[in-house]
């Protein structure tokens, strides 16, 4: 016979669905599974079959099997993180009923990990806890790269701006201060690089353009990866010797890359289709250090760079 546990539902978690409820703490169950759990009745509300978009409200109590445990990935007691929805308010640049435009900050990774607690994917289910779809990540940003996020807020955006990605129709355009200077100021580049643990060579492509030399040995560089890799930019910097300032894995111990304690790269722009066809246009501003940066040496923050 199974187990079961009462549980009962914290204010913070009114109105919400009960299967954003589980999947909220036993994210490693299964949506099949939990449909088979209710139908059988095993969860219950109220002592009560039923199904999974019920929702939540006050004096609920919620039964459980306890085999359910195994499965917590956060304690049933704990509330949501506490300002989420400040927070996601705070970086948002762009939101409407289907999608959300984030200016990702500096330092913050985009989803969890090993060692990771804090993450963009934790601060937007935990904002959009009671909503009918949860927020999906369509792309991804470097921990230590900043700037534009784009999220899903519909099945429905979430399908077609992957198809986008997927095809390479989204043109992402990135800042960066680099340790050095490209020979020709623009230019295609197209090493393979090295992604995933066996450090597997895949093939990549990033157009460049040289902004403006700040001085002899420092650069600001516009960026648009064609294809989507891991480090992609990073690394096609590095082998063409002009790596990213602040760059610990791939940058270069000069006295100039040395000046710059964290990585310039800034997601600075995003444009792509909408559903209906209009052309969408989204920028963020810069983060702290990299404002700072532009502060010292002056510089624009709308160059021309035309042709590009």
């Amino acid at each position: 016979m199974t187990d079961l546990r009462e549980h009962n539902i914290d204010e913070d978690f009114f109105g919400a669905r009960l299967d954003r409820w589980i999947s909220h703490f036993f994210s490693k169950i299964s949506h099949n599974n939990l449909e088979k759990l209710l139908r059988k009745g095993i969860i219950r509300v109220n002592g009560k079959k039923v199904k999974s978009n019920f929702r939540l409200n006050e004096g609920d109590i919620l039964t459980l099997p306890d085999f359910l445990d195994e499965l917590t990935t956060s304690s049933i007691n704990n509330a949501r993180i506490p300002g989420a929805a400040n927070f996601i308010k705070k970086i948002t640049i762009f939101q409407n009923n289907e999608i959300l435009i984030l200016n990702k900050p500096f330092g913050l990774a985009v989803q969890g990990g090993t060692g990771i607690e804090s993450h963009i994917d934790g601060y937007l289910q935990s904002a959009f806890f009671n909503s009918d779809f949860s927020p999906r990540l369509v792309h991804r940003l470097d921990k230590e790269t900043s700037g534009v996020l784009v999220v899903a807020l519909t099945r429905k955006m979430a399908v077609h701006l992957s198809s986008l990605f997927k095809e390479r129709k989204v043109n992402k355009t990135y800042w960066a201060i680099t340790d050095g200077s490209p020979a020709i100021n623009k230019g295609d580049i197209n090493f393979d690089i090295k992604v995933g643990e066996n450090n597997d060579n895949i093939d990549a492509l990033t157009r460049y353009y040289k902004i403006l030399n700040l001085n002899n040995k420092i650069s600001w560089i516009a960026f648009r990866p064609v294809t989507g890799r891991t480090h992609q930019i990073r690394q096609h910097a590095s082998m063409s010797s002009f790596p990213i300032v602040g760059d610990k894995k791939y940058g270069r111990h000069t006295k100039e890359g040395l000046m710059f304690k964290k990585l310039h790269l800034h997601s600075q722009s995003v444009d792509f289709m909408n559903v209906n066809g209009d052309i969408l246009h989204f920028e963020a501003s810069l983060p702290k250090h990299m404002e700072e940066t532009w502060k010292k040496y002056n510089l624009p923050l709308s160059p021309n760079i035309e042709g590009f």
